[in-house]
């Protein structure tokens, strides 16, 4: 039998390893571990989530000595269904519905669960990366299957240099050397063929962007480490793939000559609205599938995704600069991400990431960066564009963010007065009605109860 302290220790440290392994941010991991502290009503704990690693410290009196345990656990990227049943824990406990230990019976189901990986799933959604980004970049009928062949067999490689357990690197610089490959074989064999479209949408689902968003949240909200990080990884898995890249070309050159564009300067294609919305949909639908994601909720982030593109094509129309339509079609998703958050049983931040997908520039990053190693022109060009398009889907993200929760905030600042007269009303209590915003986003650092 465990004490109150075990086990909500126990607990902490399984929803931490949940959250984390499901890539939750620094801010929504700390304010979950709080609220398994105040359900419990332990006095004196404190917090702090870095990438990887959680420290608690429990001082119940100031004449004693406090006790500081840490956990470690492998950062890992947006998983739907770990998210969203950790969550479900998480939420049963603090509105009492369930015991510590009934919790941490529920989380080692659910853990159990997380390991199973469906891979014939996962690769159809790195498929639907392919042939929805294709679109987007205006790749004909040829180049977009050859795309989704090319990014599924991208998954396999990178899974299998995974499972033999080398560094992250080497298995991005694996799928970056068959991209090349299996683009080549598709150039060779097919005319019609763009080879530097199927390279790039092949490997689009790798490309620098998805965490750059998580980086910029932590760096605004003050998770200074978390973000350095977040950085890092974006730095590395550029790296590794730029590295296979360039060793594919420099290999395949000598056999094929010069009749296979491999770097070219793309663009997503906006004279024909419907290819992009339709590739903008199946990419933020795979993303969803590939992260977990089932039945309607797939079907709404795909939609939403769609949508996403059709508000960024409809306010580029009016005239004003692209980057200027992103920033504002961001600060909309951003706030309906919000909204949607109890509906789709999902944070706000793991929707965005899906939904924005699309316009994250990782494409720009490889170019400029594949440019610069080659000598192509403009490839400063497309660096400063990257930083731009980041810099807009960032800050408008999360400005629709801040703008939807204070909103919902001040809504329940209201309800709790007229229910709870004379009380003060905090963000982080634990309460039955405040709980169901668990999941709502508090742009402040909660080190403390």
């Amino acid at each position: 039998m465990l004490t109150t302290e075990q086990a909500a220790y126990k607990l902490a440290f399984q929803m931490a390893d949940a959250l984390i392994r499901s890539g939750a941010g620094s801010a929504s991991t700390t304010k979950a571990l709080l609220s398994i502290f105040r359900k419990t009503e332990l006095q004196g704990v404190t917090v702090s989530v870095s990438l990887g690693q959680v420290t608690i410290s429990h001082q119940d009196r100031s004449d004693k000595a406090p006790s500081t345990r840490v956990y470690e656990s492998q950062a890992g990227t947006l998983d739907i269904g770990l998210r969203t049943e950790a969550g479900e824990v998480l939420e049963s406990f603090v509105l009492g519905r369930i015991s510590a230990e009934e919790g941490i019976r529920q989380m080692d189901e659910v853990m159990a669960r997380s390991r199973s990986v469906g891979h014939r799933l996962t690769m159809a959604g790195f498929m639907m990366f392919g042939i929805g980004f294709s679109m987007i970049l205006g790749g004909g009928l040829v180049t977009t299957v050859s795309a989704a062949v090319v990014a599924a067999l991208v998954y396999m490689v990178y899974a299998a240099v995974e499972r033999a357990q080398a560094p992250g690197i080497f298995s991005l610089a694996a799928g970056g050397l068959t991209a090349v490959l299996g683009a080549t074989v598709s150039g060779v064999f097919f005319s019609a063929s763009q080879t530097a479209v199927c390279i790039v949408a092949a490997l689009a689902a790798w490309l620098s962007g998805i965490a750059a968003y998580g980086a910029v949240h932590d760096v605004i909200t003050g998770w200074y480490l978390s973000a350095s990080g977040r950085i890092l990884d974006v730095v590395t898995s550029t790296a590794g793939l730029v590295a296979g890249v360039t060793i594919g070309i420099h290999a395949m050159q000598p056999v094929v000559g010069d009749s296979l564009p491999y770097l070219e300067t793309l663009e997503a294609d906006d004279t024909r609205w419907l290819l992009p919305i339709i590739g903008s949909l199946l990419v933020s639908a795979g993303f969803a599938l590939a992260s977990g994601g089932r039945g309607w909720k797939l079907l709404a982030l795909g939609v939403f995704g769609g949508l996403v593109q059709l508000g960024v094509l409809a306010v580029s129309a009016t005239g004003i600069s692209s980057y200027a339509a992103i920033l504002v079609v961001s600060i909309v998703a951003g706030m309906v991400g919000v909204v949607l958050t109890r509906t789709l049983n999902l944070a706000s931040n793991a929707t965005l990431m899906i939904v924005l997908l699309p316009l994250f520039p990782g494409m720009l990053v490889y170019q400029g960066v594949l440019g610069t190693i080659f000598g192509v022109d403009g490839a400063g060009d497309s660096l400063l564009g990257a930083a731009i398009t980041a810099f807009s889907l960032c800050m408008g993200g999360m400005l629709g963010q801040y703008l939807a929760s204070e909103a919902l905030w001040a809504g329940r600042r209201r309800q709790f007065a007229r229910s709870h007269p004379g009380h003060q009303f905090r963000k982080e209590m634990t309460d039955e009605q405040n709980v169901s915003d668990i999941m709502v986003p508090i742009f402040s650092k909660p080190f403390t109860h």
